[in-house]
């Protein structure tokens, strides 16, 4: 028996009767690796790939950004509604002589305070007419509004956001 003609170069393995082309395991040795066009095409659909996800970070970052302001603006609107029910009726103007500084957490900063991010500005309204309460005296109503900006925000930049509420109070008239 001939193991070995001249179109096909086979041997044999034990009892079995398993037979093993001997010119595929030599071509594949020979052949081993990528071609250049094949690393051509994988390296243009990976960087296709990371030029689309890399594109995605921009509107990732600034959505992430607005998130954490909305965040923010509550616990500092929390706060300073917490100042404004410790504040009688008639100092509430007062509130809205200063400006207030939060830092990156919502808590409340110096002026001078490097870490201060955000800056709350009020004004308060005194001479509120409720929607239908003409009949009514509005003494104990007073109008909120807080301006969020960015302490390094340019002067041009519109602000963050507004909180607008209504504070009422017992006057010393509680004749209704």
């Amino acid at each position: 028996m001939n193991l070995f003609n001249s179109t096909e170069m086979r041997t044999h393995f034990g009892k079995s009767g398993n037979w093993l082309d001997l010119r595929g395991a030599q071509r594949r040795s020979i052949c081993r690796g990528f071609s250049l066009v094949e690393t051509a095409l994988a390296l243009g659909v990976i960087s296709f790939a990371l030029i689309s996800l890399l594109g995605l970070l921009p509107g990732g970052l600034q959505t992430f950004r607005k998130a954490m302001d909305c965040t923010l603006q509550t616990e500092m609107t929390q706060v300073l509604l917490g100042k404004a029910k410790q504040t009688s009726f008639a100092g509430l103007s007062q509130l809205a002589a200063q400006a207030y500084y939060f830092d990156d957490y919502g808590n409340l900063v110096t002026a001078t305070d490097t870490s201060g991010t955000y800056v709350a500005n009020i004004t308060v309204t005194s001479a509120v007419n409720l929607p239908a309460a003409s009949s009514y005296s509005n003494t104990g109503v007073a109008l909120m509004t807080i301006v969020y900006t960015r302490k390094q925000a340019a002067a041009t930049a519109p602000p963050l956001g507004t909180v607008v509420t209504y504070i009422a109070a017992m006057t010393g008239n509680s004749s209704q």
